[in-house]
């Protein structure tokens, strides 16, 4: 079992992680035998959350050890999440920047401007993922994940709808994939050089982009960079789920009765682990997951129940909550930020800040915490 945090939202305006943050992960520690962190930023220019944590320097080594640290506290293994938002860095761009993309097209579902990267900056992008883990390492963290999921920079490379590149990386399929590889490369040879051989890498890509006419890659798509992706030092692929919140890592594609996690689990390497994801809320969820990956991932679940391992481990099962109510709040010990964006996001209506939040985090339980919090 592992656990993947939703974003807390709750870090400082400097990238630094707070006093209730550290509270989170610590109510958490026994949450999962592996924790991953939220979305850490490499690049400032890829900010995309408001309190979104940094890893861009290294002035964010001592906050990140104290995060390190308070999710290995009861033995679990500390990842820590690697992002750049890419046309998503909503929040650079408030602070006076303008996010970049891999080429420029009609983005019109986006409020700002947004500009072409440069070759130059691709390449520096490259190193600052594996600068971020240099850090990560100093820091005590037992592995990085990398985030390519969730229309995030690294997906936008891959998407055909975003990427129309003509250079090393774009035009073909097989080139839309360099990008994406070249940092897992570049991860995977900083670990060897600072790392030990125990270090974990992990990369989490979408289960597919097609909205509408719009085709960014299906799963014919996924299935060729997981096997360009077998060939790297990965230890670990995870499948989000995003956009298919109704279905989760069940979710099929409109052309295969197979679901998505079904269909990668027959092309990844015996050697690198899956990672199912999405709508896993209950015990039964969690095992029925790992009937076709070998780990399934729990975020809501794991707002919900700070403890759901250490139950399992303990034979508690019948003690695993899976909703949330008024009395367990002070229990749960979330952070300010998701909390607002959780509870509180349905009450404020148009006084939820325009950028920088997700306000759709559906939770079991949360209509009764709303109308608690009203009255």
């Amino acid at each position: 079992m592992e656990s993947l945090w939703l974003l807390t939202w709750s870090g400082t305006d400097n990238g630094d992680v707070t006093q209730e943050q550290l509270n989170y992960y610590k109510a958490r520690s026994e949450v999962g035998g592996m924790i991953i962190t939220e979305a850490t930023y490499v690049d400032e220019a890829g900010i995309a959350f408001k309190g979104e944590i940094g890893a861009s320097t290294d002035k964010y080594i001592p906050g990140l050890t104290k995060l390190a640290n308070t999710i290995k506290d009861h033995g679990a293994k500390a990842i820590l999440q690697l992002h750049h938002g890419g046309r998503q860095a909503a929040i650079y761009y408030d602070r006076g920047g303008i996010p970049i993309v891999p080429s420029k097209r009609d983005y019109s579902f986006i409020d700002y401007p947004v500009r072409e990267i440069t070759t130059e900056e691709i390449l520096r992008v490259i190193k600052e993922f594996g600068a971020a883990t240099i850090r990560a390492i100093k820091a005590g963290f037992d592995g990085v994940e990398i985030h390519g999921a969730n229309h995030y920079l690294l997906q936008q490379f891959f998407s055909a709808y975003s990427n129309q590149r003509t250079d090393w990386y774009g035009g073909s399929p097989v080139k839309r994939m360099n990008f994406i590889l070249d940092i897992v490369n570049e991860v995977s040879k900083v670990v060897k050089e600072f790392g030990n051989k125990n270090f974990i890498i992990g990369i989490r890509i979408s289960q597919q982009e097609i909205h509408g006419p719009n085709f960014g890659f299906g799963w014919k798509e996924n299935s060729e960079l997981i096997k360009r992706l077998n060939k790297t030092d990965l230890d670990y692929i995870h499948i989000s789920a995003m956009g298919n919140a109704i279905d989760g890592w069940k979710a099929t594609p409109s052309d295969k009765a197979e679901n998505f996690t079904e269909l990668y689990a027959k092309v990844i390497d015996p050697n690198i682990k899956l990672i199912a994801c999405g709508n896993i809320l209950t015990v039964k969820d969690a095992n029925e997951a790992i009937q076709v990956a070998d780990l399934a991932a729990i975020a809501r679940e794991a707002l919900m129940e700070p403890e759901f391992t250490k139950k399992l481990i303990e034979n508690k099962e019948d003690d695993i909550v899976s909703k949330i109510s008024p009395e367990r709040l002070n229990h749960l010990q979330w952070p300010s930020g998701l909390f607002d964006v959780i509870i509180q996001g349905e009450g404020w209506q148009g006084n939820i800040p325009k950028h920088g939040y997700v306000t759709d985090v559906p939770m079991p339980g949360d209509e009764s915490v709303i109308q608690y919090q009203r009255h």
